[in-house]
Parts: C-alpha cells; sequence; structure tokens
C-alpha cells in the first residue's frame, strides 16, 4: 500500500482508512493520522515506502512485526488494530 502524492485526506487507503497527514518516516515506511471509516475513530496507519514493498523478504518482515506488535499488550505500546495490503 502506498499513499498517493497528495497527502490529503482524500485518499482511501484498504477501503475504509481516509488519509489526515503524514505523522512521520523513517527508511522503510511512514506513519500517517487516518480517520478509519468503519469505526469512526482516528488511528495511525504504517506504510511502507513503494520500494520497500517490491522486495518479497521485506514485506514479510513487516508482517512479522504486525503480528508480534498485535500479541502484546501494553500502555506504552501502541496496539495494532490491523494488518493488509492494498492495491491502491
Amino acid at each position: 500500500m502506498t499513499p498517493g502524492s497528495s497527502g490529503g485526506g482524500s485518499e482511501v487507503i484498504a477501503g475504509r482508512y481516509h488519509l489526515v497527514k503524514p505523522l512521520g518516516s523513517g527508511g522503510m515506511a511512514t506513519v500517517y493520522r487516518v480517520l478509519d471509516e468503519r469505526l469512526d475513530v482516528y488511528r495511525a496507519l504504517k506504510l511502507l515506502s513503494p520500494e520497500m514493498t517490491e522486495r518479497e523478504s521485506l514485506r514479510k518482515r513487516f508482517e512479522a512485526e504486525a503480528r508480534t506488535m498485535a500479541k502484546l499488550h501494553h500502555k506504552n505500546i501502541v496496539t495494532v488494530h490491523d494488518f493488509g495490503w492494498d492495491q491502491g
């Protein structure tokens, strides 16, 4: 999944997450503030950089990270609510 060049709130990822604004970026991904339309709540959404999605080993690493984080429950660790791929 990759955000459009506009960076505005009009783009929808995975049919439910409206991009609101970027929060930060690193070597592999960018984190956005999004509105989850299904649950009507704001969330943070981490999107792999387009060049990273081309490497299967990095996609698997990203998925393993999401699965591991979803199992952790602590007040100082963000909760993972969803994981997926969007071709849009």
